[in-house]
């Protein structure tokens, strides 16, 4: 059964260059690395102020090693002005759509992802 990690996290616009560089460099390299990891995203809330991550494993076990790992790092996040509000694992019931990948690492859809 598909799970995934959903966060919510507030932040601080006076580090957006370097949040946006460590998303594209650090995190998303690092995430599609996990064992089990399927698909994310990264979304963000310009009113609101807040951004918010989905990553989706193929089983619980392989989403909860993802959040430790992500709570792990909450302090180093604090240093570049992002502060997790919500960090949790859900399991997935049902999902829709036409995810894709993202071929180059530049931001652009690829091959489409089988989901289950």
């Amino acid at each position: 059964m598909m799970h995934a990690v959903i966060g919510i996290w507030t932040v601080d616009p006076a580090w957006h260059d370097e949040q946006r560089r460590l998303l594209r460099e650090e995190i998303v390299p690092l995430v599609t690395r996990q064992p089990g990891f399927l698909v994310g995203c990264w979304m963000h809330d310009p009113e609101s102020g807040r951004s918010h991550t989905t990553a989706v494993f193929g089983d619980q076990e392989s989403a909860d090693v993802f959040k430790a790992l992500v709570e792990s790092g909450t302090r180093q996040a604090a240093r570049v002005g992002l502060v997790s509000t919500v960090l949790t694992t859900v399991e997935i019931v049902a999902h829709a759509g036409r995810w894709r990948d993202d071929d180059e690492g530049d931001g652009k859809a690829g091959a489409p992802v089988p989901m289950g």
